[in-house]
């Protein structure tokens, strides 16, 4: 059984609207193959048929609405979600009130960073609503890092598109297996997210 790239078709097939919503999707800190949103963007920019500019801009606007989504997620419900099921996560009273001290005087650059660095994203978008950080800091340097992060990839993608295209790497089929091993994938991700933020937890919160 195989099956065609679906991210890099809705790219070539609904251009900036594809880009911007599933940047949005990705912004809540879900994980995915967002290189290959790039990818695509960067190819279609090389044809003249996308703007570089808009497409960095529109990818950062993407994320950004995501990480807010997140945020106020996080804000109204997260909060209780975590005193009530937080001990399945070795997540205590104590490690919330650590939390709480930790954003309300670094969240701005810990998030700003996290986009930069990747792997921390995830926890510090989602503490940043269930702490309820200051919005406004939140906003602005999640916008910073969001806009950094999407200038580097769209100039990367823009630079080795066409070259990748060249060895079809991208827009063919892939078997079964693939997508199972995908799969896996994303469930490490998760896991060594979780394994992050309780390192981290252990480090700085307590």
């Amino acid at each position: 059984m195989e099956s065609t790239n679906i991210l890099y078709s809705l790219i070539i097939d609904y251009g900036y609207l594809a880009l911007f919503l599933s940047l949005v999707v990705e912004g809540t800190g879900m994980p995915g193959p967002v290189e290959i949103l790039f990818l695509a963007a960067g190819y279609l920019i090389s044809k003249g048929q996308m703007s570089f500019l808009a497409v960095v801009l529109i990818a950062a606007l993407g994320n950004v609405t995501g990480n807010t989504l997140a945020y106020i997620i996080g804000a109204r419900s997260g909060r209780a979600f975590v005193e009530k099921y937080g001990r399945f996560l070795k997540i205590t009273v104590k490690d919330l009130e650590g939390m709480d001290r930790w954003f309300s005087k670094y969240g701005g650059m810990t998030n700003l960073i996290s986009r930069l660095i990747g792997l921390p994203r995830t926890p510090a978008i989602w503490a940043s609503g269930i702490t309820r950080m200051d919005f406004k800091s939140f906003f602005i340097f999640s916008a910073i890092g969001d806009l950094l992060w999407s200038l580097f990839w769209t100039s990367v993608s823009y630079l080795v598109s066409m070259q990748i295209l060249k060895i079809d790497l991208i827009g063919k089929t892939y078997p079964w297996w693939m997508y199972f091993v995908m799969l896996i994938g994303f469930v490490l991700f998760m896991y060594v997210v979780w394994r992050i933020f309780l390192w981290m937890k252990e480090k700085y919160l307590t």
